[in-house]
Order: structure tokens, then C-alpha cells, then sequence
């Protein structure tokens, strides 16, 4: 259990834990009889691969259990699964990752099995790792690892992962199981996952507003609801009434410190004036702050580097309760050459929502 034991204990290097199915193919072999054709005995031997194990071990119950409420649209379920089932060890990471998934996919239990459940014992520890498949709305199988100790679930493994590392430990524990690989054409990849979502990606990108694709111009006002790790459901409403750069933004940025950092060669600053609105939060206050935008130059890379900017008027920074609302400057420092640089609010979470910082 070497590798699943390092793996599992330097977790907080992995990038995501939305976990998809898929798997290596393998061929069944056709069986045929005396006296019947070869596509009458295909038919009759072709196997279910949803065939569950006829008796459970509290275990297994317990995977079934956690996948019925972890894989729903309903946080706090979401969340309850995660404490009640997750081993301690691991449970701050899913709780974290959690918060900020834009996975709500569901499963349905009726197209869930668990399939196969063996003991592992390496290095004097031991664990189960349990074999299950789920068939998507088109027909296909997606296959997924539960690793199970001291009665908790440790991590679940995919082969469908972004992860190279963790696709690798899927087939080194599949490797460790008897059940049979489906064939190729029935069983989701991960070539294939990344091809689905690209063209789904693309397809949503020209409907909807708000994207890296069709990003909010001046005087768009968007809805977000989503779940925050640290404020709970959050409902707000968020509109960009001002975009200044150049010379212009320099000059309020000096006039509001003279502390503040003037733009290197080649740079320049853009000041974003939002009006937000928090309709709703859970745990109150919401802290509406500059860290919660990102600036994306029109090639796709990231302004990383740090700057602080005090003493604008108005600041959008502010600790917002439930009902208030706040106008204000948020800022970003960008090429100057930079024809179409964007801002992204929460990036890379459920509430993502990218902005045009050049005005038309």
C-alpha cells in the first residue's frame, strides 16, 4: 500500500477532486456453441456490466451511501456526506474542494454498482479498495476506486482524473481486482472525457454570458447563487459600471497614496468600478475584497504578480451583510499593449464570471 499511503498523505498537491469514471478497454470474448450462431450467443453471454455484488459489507453500504449524497446539486448534503463518511485525515481537503466545485452531477443509484471489494495489506497497513460502475445517459460506463481504512473512506480513484499521478494509482489497485474490464467501446476514457467536455465547453461558451468566451461588457448586470466555502449559500448580484487605464488611472491611484507603486515600463493600471449586491448570505459577513478578481491578459496567461493599491474612492473592499450593497474600484495592472485583457471574478469557483477591462 506504499504508493496509495504516500499518495493519500501528500493530497494537497492534487489540483482537483471532482472525480469522473473511465478505464483502460479490454475484449470480450465471443463464445460460441454447437448449435447456435455466433450473434445468438453473443446475445445470450453479453454481460451486465451493472451486476451488483448480492450481499453488501457495511462498507460498501456506506460507499452507496456517500456517493447518494455527495453527488447531488445540494451542498449541504454535499457537505454532511463529507463529515459523516470521510476519513478525518482527508475530510478538510473534500470539504475545501467542495466549496468551490462547479461539479453538481448526480448519480443515480439504479445505475450504480458496486462490483468488487478486495483487502490490501502492504507495508503492515491495510485497507479495501472497492470497484464500482455508473452508466451515464448515453449508455456509457464509467468505473471508480473507493479506498476505504480504519472504516472511513480514504480517497476515490479515477482513471478519468486530470491527474497523471492518480490515473496511475487507479490502474496499479485495478491491476488487484478480478472483475472484467468492459470493452473499450462502452467504457469512457479519458481521451474521450476531455473531447466531451471541449465540445461542451464550446457549445455553452457561445450561449452564455459571463464566460472567458462572451465576457460582460459596461453596464451588465449578472445574478450569481452559489455555495462558498466560507459563506455558505451565497446569492449576490454584480454589475461593472466603469472601466479607467492609462494616465487617468495612474493619476487616482497617486492621488489616493503616494505610496502607492507606479506602473513598471510597459504596464499600466486599469481601475474596474463594480456595483455589487448581496442578497443573500448564510454566513454573514460577506467579505468582498480585491483577491477575489483575477486580471487574464488576451493570450490566457494570468497577471500574477502582486500589487497593492490603497486610498481609492470609493474602494469596493467591505464586509457586506445580508441585503447591503457597495460601489466601488477594484484594480488590476496589465501590458500596455494588451488589446483585451479580462477580469474574472472568483475564478476557477462555481460563481466565475469574466468582465471586459477595455471599454468598446
Amino acid at each position: 500500500m506504499k504508493h496509495v499511503t504516500l499518495w493519500l498523505f501528500s493530497f494537497v498537491v492534487i489540483a482537483a477532486i471532482m472525480l469522473t469514471g473511465c478505464g483502460e478497454g479490454a475484449t470480450v470474448e465471443k463464445v460460441e456453441g454447437d448449435n447456435q450462431t455466433a450473434s445468438e450467443t453473443e446475445s445470450e453471454t453479453k454481460p451486465n456490466w451493472l451486476e451488483e455484488k448480492e450481499t453488501l459489507t457495511a462498507e460498501e453500504q456506506m460507499i452507496k451511501t456517500f456517493v447518494s449524497d455527495f453527488y447531488s446539486s445540494d451542498p449541504e448534503a454535499r457537505e454532511q456526506a463529507i463529515i459523516e463518511y470521510v476519513h478525518p485525515d482527508v475530510q478538510e481537503f473534500f470539504l475545501f474542494v467542495s466549496g468551490f466545485t462547479d461539479d453538481t452531477t448526480t448519480i443515480d443509484l439504479e445505475k450504480f454498482a458496486v462490483i468488487e471489494t478486495v483487502e490490501h495489506e502492504e507495508d503492515g497497513e491495510t485497507g479495501m479498495i472497492t470497484l464500482t460502475r455508473t452508466e451515464d445517459e448515453s449508455g456509457k460506463l464509467h468505473e471508480k476506486i473507493f479506498f476505504v481504512y480504519e472504516e472511513k473512506l480514504g480517497w476515490i480513484f479515477s482513471p478519468t482524473s486530470e491527474d497523471a499521478e492518480m490515473r496511475e494509482v487507479f490502474d496499479e489497485m485495478r491491476a488487484l481486482l478480478s472483475a472484467e474490464v468492459p470493452p473499450a467501446d462502452q467504457l469512457v476514457t479519458y481521451e474521450e472525457e476531455e473531447e466531451i467536455e471541449e465540445e461542451s465547453s464550446s457549445a455553452d461558451s457561445e450561449k452564455e454570458v459571463g464566460t472567458r468566451n462572451n465576457p460582460l461588457t459596461i453596464g451588465e448586470r449578472v445574478s450569481l447563487t452559489y455555495y462558498d466555502l466560507f459563506h455558505g449559500n451565497v446569492q449576490l448580484d454584480i454589475e461593472l459600471l466603469e472601466v479607467i487605464s492609462g494616465d487617468a488611472a495612474w493619476e487616482m491611484v497617486r492621488q489616493g497614496n503616494q505610496f502607492n507603486d507606479e506602473p513598471g515600463e510597459g504596464q499600466e493600471y486599469i481601475l474596474a468600478k463594480y456595483h455589487v449586491v448581496v442578497n443573500e448570505v448564510e454566513e454573514e459577513p460577506f467579505d468582498l475584497n480585491h483577491s477575489l478578481f483575477d486580471a487574464v491578459s488576451s493570450g490566457g496567461n494570468t497577471y500574477d504578480q502582486f500589487i497593492s493599491v490603497s486610498g481609492l474612492e470609493p474602494d469596493l473592499w467591505n464586509e457586506l451583510y445580508e441585503g447591503a450593497e457597495r460601489e466601488g474600484y477594484t484594480y488590476f495592472l496589465v501590458d500596455q499593449d494588451d488589446e483585451n485583457p479580462l477580469a474574472a471574478f472568483q475564478r476557477k469557483s462555481d460563481a466565475e464570471v469574466w468582465f471586459q477591462l477595455r471599454a468598446e
